[in-house]
């Protein structure tokens, strides 16, 4: 855990293709559980994600995979992340899989609005049954001002970055974090692990992470791959 912090478990990493890792040796370092980017805006998909995501299946690794927010719109982003991660045509492994918004500021013009961070959800709950995980700090800080406070983003789970010795997280629209990206191994708490992005799960352990993951936003609604969008 977090030296600053009791009762949370830091068995999380988030990564991408740009990330040097090697899983074996982050599993022996104490990481369960990987949350690995799929796609960008409405045509990127990284190049690592199907190599990283049989590689964490053989190492019995809880997996997720998460799609970084643009100004493209919303049904076009969905499109492009179900369709990429083939969600329904490994079902049971799908029904396991972790689903999640990178809501931050964009590498490609204009950011997702709070509006269309609200489609964005919804047609992914609607098609999976899910409510993705929502990332952020400071788009996630002004949604949780502006916003309705029983809009969509409400029924997601928080996941709040905030490299400090305890998350800031917010708390109109979001009454609590799930998730506690605490250090991108430069900046934040120890420990760190090779300037990677770790995270904490606010739960004890390994355990309790296990059997909250395959349901957090809900269960899988299971849909042949075909008529996803």
């Amino acid at each position: 855990m977090p030296k600053t912090m009791d009762s949370v478990y830091d068995g999380i990493l988030d990564i991408n293709h740009d990330n040097d890792v090697v899983l074996t040796d982050a599993k022996s370092a104490g990481i369960s559980a990987v949350i690995h980017k799929a796609t960008e805006g409405a045509t990127w998909q990284d190049s690592a994600f199907w190599k990283r995501r049989f590689q964490a299946r053989a190492l019995r690794m809880l997996w997720g995979a998460y799609h970084f927010s643009s100004g493209r719109p919303p049904r076009d982003q969905a499109k492009n992340f179900l369709e990429f991660i083939e969600y329904g045509t490994h079902q049971e492994e799908d029904a396991q899989m972790l689903l999640a918004l990178d809501w931050e500021n964009s590498t490609s013009g204009a950011d997702m609005t709070v509006d269309d961070a609200c489609t964005f959800v919804e047609i992914v709950h609607d098609k999976t049954g899910r409510w993705p995980v929502v990332y952020g700090s400071n788009l996630v800080a002004h949604a949780d001002k502006v916003a309705s406070i029983n809009c969509s983003l409400s029924k997601c789970p928080l996941w709040i970055a905030s490299y400090q010795d305890t998350p800031e997280a917010p708390s109109r629209i979001w009454k609590t974090w799930t998730f506690w990206q605490y250090t991108d191994g430069r900046h934040g708490p120890d420990p760190k692990l090779n300037k990677l992005d770790r995270n904490s799960y606010n739960g004890k352990d390994a355990a309790a992470l296990a059997d909250a993951w395959p349901k957090l936003g809900g269960t899988m609604k299971v849909i042949p791959a075909t008529s996803m969008l």
